[in-house]
């Protein structure tokens, strides 16, 4: 039997993106730990790679071939088909919509798969670009109002990466399960606590992540953004707003702070059901603390304003301004590298 050890990363979809050793024994997984290919990864990753990898790849829910549906819909009857069948009736399927409605009848709908910048719509964005398809909204429920109310705040800037926690006097993990999501930002966390940094989680649950914060605002559902609004009031009130950096870097202040104005910290307090204290004691430390790491997850899109709350939490770095490579919201990484439908 031949054993190799072969270099690899992490297929499922996590923004982690974990760099991994994967020991093959006569061509079955047998092993799987992390490496040091990625930094970040530093040889860490989760339980399910390391202890169940090997059932992904060679157990019996596993596709090897594809499989056409030779019943009525919801009946689970299908059969094998190879992949030439395959790739020659998904042919004849699409040319045929083309055919009776226009290239526009094809509406492509993708995710993220491992996070990579291939995997992540680039190829497919300029195979179905060349092919006429629709432009429709194609991006998935699951982070992409997220990823829209990040472009609608700070367009393609990259947002900073989870590595900034290491450093930041003060981390918000803001709608973000971070302990089961965001494995390798805890481990960031962890390391500014041990050098005197503070955390605060702003979430709804009492998470794992909540139970080792230095502070846990549980605001109710849906109220993000009205706790967004009283901590700009309250940084204006004690004088961190930076208007020499909004002046230079930012547009729509007097209307953002009109709007967060008419949300005082009392009355905020009272709708977002947490303590007027909470949000005092908040502002003072962001005032305070510098670097500013701030890593919201998709906890906060979850609701009809769920947009209009990520917009808002994610505007505070830039009123204090604490945006930088090292300073800011550990978000918008993927706009780091340009795509185009060319």
């Amino acid at each position: 039997m031949t054993t190799l050890e072969q270099p690899a990363v992490c297929t499922l979809d996590c923004p982690d993106t974990c760099s991994l050793t994967v020991t093959v024994d006569s061509g079955r997984i047998t092993k799987v730990r992390g490496s040091d290919a990625l930094p970040l990864t530093s040889g860490v990753i989760c339980n399910k790679v390391a202890h169940h990898s090997a059932e992904f790849v060679h157990g019996p829910a596993r596709l090897t071939t594809p499989l056409k549906r030779v019943g009525p819909r919801g009946t689970n009857r299908f059969e094998r088909i190879s992949w030439e069948q395959a790739l020659d009736f998904i042919y004849a399927r699409v040319s045929e919509v083309i055919g009776s409605h226009g290239p526009e009848g094809v509406m492509p709908l993708n995710y993220a798969g491992p996070h990579g910048m291939l995997a992540g719509d680039s190829i497919s964005l300029r195979f179905f670009h060349k092919l006429g398809a629709s432009q429709l909204y194609r991006r998935s429920m699951c982070g992409g109002v997220r990823s829209e109310a990040w472009a609608g705040t700070y367009g393609l800037v990259p947002g900073i990466g989870p590595e900034a926690a290491e450093n930041a006097k003060l981390t918000i993990v803001w709608g973000n399960n971070a302990t089961v999501a965001n494995l390798h930002l805890v481990r960031k966390i962890r390391m500014s606590l041990r050098k005197g940094g503070k955390l605060v989680v702003i979430d709804t649950l009492r998470t794992k992540i909540a139970e080792q914060a230095d502070l846990h605002i549980a605001p109710r559902p849906s109220t993000d953004v009205l706790l967004a609004f009283a901590l700009a009031v309250e940084l204006k009130r004690i004088g961190a707003h930076d208007r020499a950096f909004i002046d230079q870097h930012g547009l729509g202040y007097d209307a953002f702070r009109a709007r967060a104005d008419d949300w005082p910290l009392e009355k905020a307090a009272a709708e977002c059901g947490i303590k007027a204290d909470d949000i005092r004691t908040l502002a003072r430390w962001m005032a305070d603390s510098d670097p500013l790491v701030i890593a919201p997850g998709n906890g906060l899109e979850r609701g009809r304003n769920g947009g209009s709350g990520i917009r808002a939490a994610i505007a505070l770095p830039a009123l204090i301004g604490r945006l930088n490579a090292t300073r800011g919201i550990a978000l918008g990484a993927a706009n780091s590298i340009a795509k185009s439908m060319a």
